[in-house]
């Protein structure tokens, strides 16, 4: 067995040893295309092993293919029925799926195992979200009266309870659970916003995990463009081998010289990314997308960097969305040099921090207080820095702002808004995050490359420090007493009985504490 010869090198002797796991799930981590070769060999190989279906479930979670990961989770199951990971990685693909009558029965299963607060509350969330308001209630009900105050369990609980009394137009009933669910907040602002930030991600409408695939969004944003001619930079982008003529075609009038890029249609962290000129050899390559390379970025002290732009969308019917004014930039730890020889050196290409970590250019701090220094900055101080250079942040900004309203008209003409609207209760679907990795050219515009649906939220103490702010912003603006002392007794009784002076009083909280948040 070909694909068994890294586990082979580390000396350990099978699926059930530590040590081969850990050599897997390393794989997994840094090449999965190679990772999902091996455990499907050793899956065929040793079919009663619980340990390298495991493995393989978790390669296909890292990879987004809900469908194998469930596959997968059930033979895990079918081995041993009471595997915590196999059953909550079973409803979680079920749910990534749409499937929510299926996703709460798994849940369920969970549950009746492992007795988690966790289970319980994903069961709350989906039967919330399947119209079942009541059978929430009393799961939320239920969790809050076995969980010990101080558990972390309890957080989505009283968020649940809170999202759900608003849907069942009992807004002052809320207003306790948000009261109880602001006093552990203010114990540890940073731990619970961003406990119930991931939650929201994690459990977003389905719909939004399709597009993480590179393909699939690639697709997405060429409809965009032909629908809104000229209005958004996003630079073209083909994918393989289902568009390699479409690809020759554009390479046969493009200028001499151009270059393009190469990713794995479902990598991440920068993984299988090349760079070349040799436009016949990347339309030779399968499972892939390729995109004209930007090959006149704006340098940071002669490095290429990309930006970190957070979108939050609030509610969808209406739509309320906000761009954050503060974000990351991530900073290739090689200087740009773009000359055909120096193309396979990634360092300089590649701006995806994680894909570094062993470059000795790589400088991270663990001063939160340095924006500027070493290989990641905050947008604020790269806007200074252009500022100083001649340009006009408002500018630049307010054309990120453009890039981004432009991608959420897409989206709403799409439909994907107008479906979740329908699926189920309004806040039966927290607050959707999304990440835009950009590039800024060297005349100062902004290009779409990539989406992120579920932005990773650690990092470096700058990132943390960023993302920290970020994630208590976002908490102050969705949870909050709408009864608060002084508010008018006409206020009071409309909140009481129009559902329409409910998510006015959402949408004054939000403008209240949008902090960074610029609305569009």
């Amino acid at each position: 067995m070909a694909a068994m010869e890294t586990p082979k090198a580390t000396a350990p002797v099978g699926p059930d040893d530590p040590a081969f796991q850990a050599t897997f799930h390393d794989m997994i981590e840094h090449d999965r295309a190679r990772a999902l070769t091996a455990l499907g060999a050793l899956t065929r190989a040793q079919p009663t092993s619980v340990p390298a279906w495991a493995m393989l479930m978790t390669a296909h979670h890292r990879c987004l293919d809900f469908a194998a990961c469930a596959e997968a989770a059930l033979r895990l199951l079918d081995l041993d029925p009471r595997h915590d990971e196999g059953l909550h990685q079973l409803a979680f693909s079920l749910m990534a799926r749409g499937d929510y009558e299926g996703a709460l029965a798994a849940y369920r299963r969970a549950w009746s195992v492992t007795r988690s607060g966790f289970s319980a509350a994903m069961a709350g969330l989906l039967l919330h979200r399947l119209g079942r308001l009541a059978d929430a209630a009393k799961v939320y009900d239920q969790i809050l009266a076995t969980t010990a105050p101080g558990s972390l369990d309890v957080l989505p609980a009283l968020r649940g309870m809170t999202s759900l009394l608003r849907d069942m137009g009992q807004p002052l009933a809320a207003d306790r659970y948000a009261h109880m669910l602001n006093v552990c907040y203010r114990l540890n602002p940073v731990l619970v916003a961003s406990g119930l930030v991931d939650r929201d991600q994690t459990t977003t409408f389905h719909e939004w995990f399709g597009l993480v695939d590179k393909t699939a969004l690639g697709s997405f944003l060429r409809r965009g463009l032909a629908a809104e001619p000229g209005v958004a930079r996003v630079p073209e982008t083909f994918n393989l081998p289902d568009e390699r003529v479409d690809l020759l075609a554009f390479a046969r009038t493009a200028p001499a010289g151009t270059l393009y890029i190469v990713k794995p249609a479902r990598g991440s962290g920068g993984q299988g990314i090349s760079v070349t000129d040799d436009v016949l050899a990347a339309a030779d390559q399968v499972d892939v997308v390729v995109q004209r390379y930007i090959d006149r970025p704006y340098l940071i002290d002669g490095r290429k960097g990309h930006l970190r732009i957070y979108a939050l969308i609030a509610g969808v019917q209406p739509l309320r969305a906000y761009v954050y004014q503060e974000g990351i930039v991530r900073i290739a730890p090689e200087p740009y040099d773009p000359r055909p020889e120096r193309l396979s050196e990634v360092a300089m290409h590649v701006t995806n921090t994680a894909l570094h970590l062993d470059h000795p250019g790589l400088k991270i701090s663990d001063d939160d207080t340095r924006d500027d220094d070493g290989s990641i900055w905050s947008l604020s101080a790269v806007l200074r820095r252009m500022e100083r250079e001649g340009f006009s942040r408002e500018a630049v900004f307010g054309q990120i702002c453009d890039l981004v309203s432009w991608f959420l008209r897409h989206v709403e003409r799409e439909g994907l808004f107008a479906r979740q609207a329908a699926l189920g209760p309004a806040r039966a679907f927290g607050p959707k995050l999304i990440g835009f990795d950009i590039l800024l050219d060297a005349d100062g515009h902004p290009w779409l490359i990539e989406m992120q649906s579920n932005p990773a939220a650690r990092g470096s103490a700058l990132v943390n420090r960023i993302n920290g702010e970020l994630f208590t912003t976002m908490h102050r603006m969705q949870v909050g007493v709408f009864a608060e002392d002084g508010i008018l007794s006409t206020d009071l009784e409309a909140l009481r009985r129009d559902p329409k002076a409910i998510s006015a009083a959402e949408r004054a909280l939000e403008i209240r504490h949008k902090g960074r948040f610029r609305p569009l």
